[in-house]
């Protein structure tokens, strides 16, 4: 039942989180298809010069998107309220200033800026101008959206978030064509549809996110550096990732404006999007993964970790084989889609794809068991892994094939291909060298303490029979007390009937409750009941509002006389006996914890 558990997990996360990074994907890829559709091949090149900004986007995003939503998480399952205010209010400010202060920087020096990304003067100039300085007259709304995003995502708002960011990826479409065919505002017209999008996108997340009844709002606070420096940590690998892929892109810009011109470098803005659209994929099981991992570690749940990674990685694999199989296939089609006609850049391209299309299976594994080894604590194998991956390799194979063995345009793809799957060599090399297995999991860091109790039921009332049978077996063995195998029973019965209660009109077969009962010695013992059913924290809710709380989630008047099981009382003795006493909400469930 536990794999099964993990595996329902699993793609209760993926789907979201595919969904939304997909979105993201198709916002970028949208203004290369209108422009090759609509603008010319020269706006493929102004697009392909873009494409560090939208890098540097990104990095912000993971510094105090991703950042500052971990650490608020964390926060809040320690109960410290006001501290994640002060987060949140600190993540927030500091995407909207540095997006200012990017967005008048960006417009002083933006030719000398297209000039460093790989552009040159003339018609090129003239378009990246118009495309590049807009994108960073919007640079507030592209920093602050997906930022808002993640916030929300992180809060138990996973569909909301999806929705916002789905409006604005189909938004970022009509607007691009709106702005392109009926205002004949070309290059421009296709950076305006993306401004324009982030900023429904703004208005849509900011009003679930800046609710009064939200858990976190925005205060006036000091800069506070503790917060800040311990904001950005989290974000500093892939800071770190994102960072490389700009210094690669300069790296191969100026390579392939060497080598095929300004068609070179429309290749590369082809093939670029769909690599990030690959990755976009990729997203979506390592944003499943990341907060499974994460908990199942902490809890030293080996076996639950080893189902996420079957599942997540079987899920990598199948779509890097099929993007493979479409980059090798489909060239043709997908050419047409970027509305690549002259013959030349059409064989241009169809040969990169070619050689990139094996590329996707080593970026598979790569990527994930980066995402894992970032998830377990690892962060030295994941930053070295990031380090070859995405600057080291692939800058000194695309120097080498192209200039040294001056193989010109063709060198820089065999360069990429060859650069992935040298990342992969290495790092299976010290695996075998440190001995310890792909996954670097130590038996001793799960060993769980002698004389346990574990078992997981699914929650229908016939079992709740067989569960408690099941704890009074397990104390007459270990030789419990009465008192406190009295209090054993005492707290299961409640909490676990408590929660039935607020939730029994939505019982299905996939519903659980875990058991744990570990023996602490002389500091007693702990209780870990966890279960999948509605978010409900019975420690929180006292005698006066306890029914008002259960018509609020039951959304059913009728339902009101219904719910006059919950026990307060009850649930009192619970934290009166309690030695300690705790609650989150995690990736789906309930989990309580309780020494007595």
């Amino acid at each position: 039942m536990e794999q099964k558990i993990v595996k329902n997990t699993f793609f209760k996360f993926f789907f979201p989180a595919l969904a939304s990074s997909l979105m993201l994907s198709v916002i970028s890829m949208t203004d290369l298809m209108i422009a090759g559709n609509f603008v010319g091949e020269t706006a493929l090149t102004t697009i392909s010069l873009a494409l560090p900004v939208i890098i540097y986007v990104q990095i912000v995003t993971a510094l105090f998107g991703l950042g500052g939503a971990i650490v608020l998480s964390t926060c809040m399952g320690e109960g410290k309220r006001e501290e994640c205010n002060r987060i949140f209010t600190i993540s927030t400010v500091s995407t909207l200033v540095i997006s200012i202060v990017s967005l008048i920087l960006g417009l002083l020096f933006l030719e000398p800026l297209i000039l460093l990304l790989g552009g040159s003067q003339g018609p090129v100039m003239e378009q990246a101008k118009l495309y590049i300085g807009t994108l960073f007259c919007g640079m507030p709304f592209l920093m602050l959206s997906p930022v808002m995003a993640i916030f929300l995502r992180n809060d138990n708002e996973q569909k909301y978030a999806m929705f916002c960011v789905v409006a604005a990826g189909v938004g970022n479409i009509l607007f691009s064509i709106l702005f392109v065919t009926v205002f004949r505002g070309g290059i421009l017209g296709i950076a305006l549809g993306t401004v324009v999008a982030e900023l429904v996108c703004c208005l849509l997340a900011g009003i679930r996110l800046f609710n009064k009844k939200r858990m976190f709002h925005l205060v006036r606070t000091k800069p506070d550096g503790r917060i800040f420096l311990s904001i950005i940590k989290p974000g500093l690998t892939l800071t770190a990732i994102f960072l490389s892929q700009i210094l690669l892109t300069i790296v191969v810009n100026h390579v392939l404006c060497d080598y095929g011109g300004s068609r070179g470098m429309a290749v590369y803005a082809v093939i670029k999007y769909l690599i990030n659209f690959l990755f976009a994929m990729y997203d979506g099981v390592t944003g499943a993964i990341q907060p499974m991992i994460g908990i199942y570690y902490g809890e030293k749940e080996e076996n639950n970790i080893r189902y996420t990674v079957r599942y997540g990685f079987g899920v990598m694999f199948v779509i890097a084989a099929a993007m493979m199989l479409v980059m090798e296939l489909l060239g043709g089609l997908l050419c047409g889609l970027f509305h690549v006609q002259t013959e030349q850049l059409i064989d241009m391209t169809v040969q990169a794809m070619r050689i990139l299309g094996i590329y996707c299976l080593s970026t598979a594994v790569m990527t994930f068991m980066n995402a894992f080894y970032r998830c377990t604590g690892k962060e030295k194998i994941s930053f070295g892994i990031s380090l070859l991956d995405n600057l080291v390799f692939p800058i000194a194979f695309v120097l080498l094939f192209a200039k040294g063995l001056r193989w010109g345009t063709t060198g820089v793809w065999i360069g990429l291909l060859v650069a992935g799957y040298a990342t992969m060599i290495v790092w299976l090399l010290y695996v075998l060298m440190k001995k310890q297995g792909l996954l670097f999991l130590k038996p001793e860091q799960f060993r769980r303490p002698d004389g346990e109790f574990h078992e997981i039921y699914s929650l229908k009332l016939q079992n709740m029979e067989t569960m408690m049978a099941d704890v009074t077996a397990y104390c007459d063995e270990r030789k419990v007390t009465g008192r406190k195998k009295y209090f054993i029973h005492l707290v299961i019965e409640e909490l676990v009937l408590n929660v039935v209660s607020m939730s029994k009109d939505r019982m299905k077969s996939s519903h659980y409750v875990d058991i744990r009962i570990t023996p602490m010695g002389e500091e007693g013992t702990q209780l870990r009941i966890r279960d999948n059913l509605v978010q409900f924290n019975p420690a929180d809710v006292s005698e006066g509002d306890a029914f008002q709380t259960a018509a609020e989630m039951s959304q059913e008047e009728d339902r009101v006389s219904e719910l006059h099981g919950i026990n307060t009382l009850g649930i009192g003795m619970v934290k009166k006996i309690a030695k300690d006493y705790s609650y989150r909400r995690t990736i789906g469930y309930n989990s309580f914890m309780v020494i007595i």
